[in-house]
């Protein structure tokens, strides 16, 4: 089906729900001064993943309701690739981030980060 549900489709919150992670995952980091920059730069990295990836649901929910059979699946293509090239994108920022850590930090890392697609 395609009715536009799942964690996009939940938008209004979405914001709070991605500052709220990755204070979380701040916090469990125990991101230090030195390390604000690379952070900065993941952050930065996964909001822009996040507005690109509300802004492919928002453009897909139309033909999801309304489209045709090859519409709806042209329309899923196009989704799963703009999140395979917007997981691409993030990767530098999280390499960075990643390489700034102390070999504690990258355990938590390890177990915090990537669990939901590389999102958080």
């Amino acid at each position: 089906g395609g009715q536009g549900h799942g964690m996009m489709g939940r938008q209004p919150r979405m914001g709070a729900m991605v500052d709220g992670r990755l204070a979380y995952l701040k916090g469990e980091l125990g991101i230090t001064d030195a390390q604000a920059a690379a952070w900065e730069g993941y952050a930065s990295a996964v909001k822009a993943r996040v507005d690109l990836m509300k802004g492919m649901h928002e453009s897909m929910v139309e033909i999801m309701q309304k489209g045709t059979a090859t519409e709806r699946m042209d329309a899923r293509i196009a989704g799963m690739e703009a999140m395979l090239e917007s997981m691409k994108a993030m990767k530098p920022a999280t390499e960075a981030l990643y390489a700034v850590l102390s070999d504690e930090q990258k355990k938590v890392a390890d177990e915090l980060i990537g669990a939901d697609c590389g999102a958080m």
